[in-house]
């Protein structure tokens, strides 16, 4: 279906297309190009939302050649959607990881580490802050004295202290 693409821009703004005529007349033609292009059950939302991003260039008298712009938006959108949904994919199979990493613990395991964490949690601050920088930041004593401004001889005190504290609660 061929459609003119250009329109004077010196035009009267009666001379000028309106949204509703630049749909009648180019909305079949973009939705065959991109039912081509890309996923044929976007197409005709792609097309509508396309006329939505359209609107403002409308507004402003700045429509010279619809074809072209209603195709680059077009294009962009159905580039935005694909990205988006691969990273939808991409992050439903990540929690679908995680999913099977916590089903490989058994239920003992699993109370293990949970009681860990409580205890941890109910360290005193200094000495939970130490051993989280150390053990789960991976931090050595030097960094978690630069860090915290603590001297490294007290950063190993409350480690010392933190783990033996939490090896008491455990054999409770």
């Amino acid at each position: 279906m061929a459609c003119p693409d250009e329109f004077d821009a010196e035009a009267p703004e009666t001379d000028r297309p309106t949204l509703e005529t630049l749909y009648r007349r180019h909305a079949p033609w973009l939705a065959a190009v991109l039912r081509r292009r890309f996923d044929p059950q976007m197409a005709e939302d792609i097309v509508q939302e396309a006329y939505i991003r359209l609107r403002p260039y409308e507004a402003a008298g700045r429509v010279e050649r619809p074809q072209s712009l209603l195709l680059r938006i077009a294009e962009n959108l159905a580039y935005n959607h694909s990205r988006s949904s691969r990273r939808a994919k991409a992050r439903i199979e990540r929690l679908a990881e995680v999913g099977r990493c916590h089903e490989a613990y058994t239920d003992a395991e699993q109370h293990e580490a949970l009681l860990l964490k409580e205890i941890v949690e109910g360290l005193p601050t200094p000495l939970r802050d130490t051993f989280m920088l150390s053990r789960h930041a991976g931090m050595s004593y030097a960094e978690i004295s630069a860090h915290t401004g603590a001297p490294v001889k007290t950063i190993e005190a409350r480690m010392s202290k933190a783990l033996a504290l939490i090896a008491a609660r455990l054999r409770d």
